[in-house]
């Protein structure tokens, strides 16, 4: 019954905020078609800016991670995550904003979202989890060098009304799954709050 709530409320959410005249999954689709499990349809439902992904689209295994770029665990977890995308075909790793930690959570989100405008967004993703010891701006503004971001428009994009409303989205989507704190990961149809170690999470794929 939850779920079904849920997903009336995830529907109603993604048609206010990005205003879709045509939503491919209808209502009735969404909450009582059983074919897919509730955190893929979930994903269908994220315009392609908010989703950070490595791996195929078409693969069999999904994890899906909402993460802060200031939770440690979550730094913890993410080289696993890349080792395993690495290591298996059959596996695709997502990365949702659910920046909750500080304000500064939110603003590496949106510039993390911003940079997908310009084919950036998983190497400024990749490059903030891979920086040694806390984060900094003068840290942060190396790595927007190095991967070549132009930061005037990352500026431009940072401030777009539409990346606001994709991190609204993904909180809102990981407040509705019940998730208290980073990391919340999904292993295929498996919920785990919290840090879920390598060998657990190959315990779950199929």
């Amino acid at each position: 019954m939850r779920l079904k709530y849920f997903s009336i409320l995830i529907l109603i959410l993604n048609i206010i905020l990005f205003n879709r005249a045509s939503f491919s999954t209808t209502m009735e689709e969404f909450i009582f078609d059983d074919s897919k499990p509730i955190h893929i349809k979930i994903l269908e439902t994220l315009p392609k800016e908010a989703i950070i992904q490595v791996g195929p689209d078409d693969a069999k295994n999904t994890v899906i991670e909402f993460m802060d770029y200031f939770c440690g665990y979550c730094k913890k977890i993410h080289p696993e995550l890349l080792e395993l995308a690495e290591e298996r075909n059959d596996l695709r790793v997502v990365f949702l904003q659910y920046p909750i930690l500080n304000q500064n959570s939110l603003l590496i989100a949106k510039m993390v979202i911003a940079a997908k405008y310009q084919n950036k967004g998983l190497e400024l993703h990749n490059a903030i989890f891979s920086i040694e010891g806390s984060l900094t701006q003068q840290k942060l503004a190396r790595i927007i060098d190095e991967i070549e971001l132009n930061e005037v428009i990352l500026q431009i994009d940072t401030n777009k009304p539409e990346v606001d409303k994709i991190i609204q989205l993904t909180s809102f989507l990981a407040g509705g799954i019940g998730a208290r704190g980073t990391p919340t990961v999904f292993v295929n149809e498996n919920y785990s709050p919290g840090y879920v170690s390598k060998a657990k999470i190959i315990g779950m794929l199929k």
